[in-house]
């Protein structure tokens, strides 16, 4: 089983630990999809159904916002029901997700979180642009900022654990095609995502700090999330954190946004509260209880 953990003030390390081990970042990675959409300079309130035509007409109000920020009211059944250990082309996965059904509830009308939304925007973008998102994400952000481990999971992706049966068990397999989508599907080190943070303290992060900005429903009511963040106040100012669980990866990462303390925590074995640890790390270098 392995580890890590970082400790950052201003994008600097303080503390790491497991430095080299390789993640699958889960959910956390949704964030990265955000950011490349603002980096390509996409109107996020356009509609997306002229680039998704396998979905239903009655989805077309769809738009990249929406999708980022949960408020999209996309049903889980139709992604949910797509077997893990088949191959899917991207046409496939779009047919499944718009079989679900009719939206829950009409675009910026209420806040649920979504999986399908992100796989739908990453969709979206490569159609968009003629380019297969992961390529983007390597062209504009890992490569620029010396994330050299960073990349979207291929067939060789790392494989994590769980624990049943009083023994650590290999997660079950995930098709390829299903490990690479946009909800989150990015393999890297604990040193990559210091990296990242590192650049969005600087005048880099300026580009995608739309990411940061809560997103409020038609209504006006607060949704506590912004695009691939969720968004909370603390005594020491606003907090940016994500989790993720996946194929045996537990994973979490907390940005004091005003203090500059950032704290991470990635984990190969699903049991583990990545998300509690990288709170409980935060909480101490900046010298208050975790939330």
């Amino acid at each position: 089983m392995a580890l890590s953990l970082a400790v950052l003030r201003n994008g600097k390390p303080t503390q790491t630990i497991g430095a080299d081990a390789l993640y699958q970042t889960a959910s956390l990675g949704k964030h990265f999809t955000a950011a490349l959409s603002l980096l390509l300079g996409f109107d996020l309130d356009e509609p997306v159904a002229p680039h998704l035509p396998e979905l239903p007409r009655t989805w077309d109000g769809l738009s990249l916002r929406r999708l980022l920020s949960h408020t999209a009211g996309i049903p889980a059944e139709g992604y949910e029901s797509l077997d893990l250990e088949r191959d899917y082309t991207d046409a496939e996965i779009l047919s499944s997700i718009g079989q679900g059904g009719a939206l829950e509830f009409p675009p910026g009308e209420r806040w649920r979180y979504s999986n399908a939304g992100y796989v739908l925007a990453g969709i979206a973008i490569g159609r968009r642009t003629g380019r297969f998102y992961g390529d983007l994400l390597s062209e504009l952000i890992f490569r620029p900022l010396g994330m050299t481990t960073a990349h979207v999971n291929g067939p060789d992706a790392p494989l994590g654990y769980v624990f049943e049966d009083n023994r650590y068990l290999p997660a079950d397999y995930v098709s390829p095609t299903l490990n690479r989508l946009a909800d989150g599907a990015i393999t890297l080190s604990v040193l990559d995502l210091a990296r990242w943070d590192e650049a969005l303290r600087g005048p880099w992060g300026a580009q995608v700090a739309e990411m940061f900005q809560e997103t409020r429903l038609r209504n006006g009511e607060p949704t506590g999330y912004g695009l691939g963040w969720s968004l909370n106040q603390s005594d020491r100012g606003r907090v940016a954190e994500h989790n993720g669980s996946w194929q045996g990866f537990s994973t979490g990462m907390v940005r004091y946004l005003d203090t500059g303390v950032t704290a991470i925590a990635l984990a190969n074995l699903a049991d583990v509260d990545a998300i509690g640890l990288a709170r409980a790390l935060a909480g101490a270098a900046s010298g208050q209880p975790s939330t």
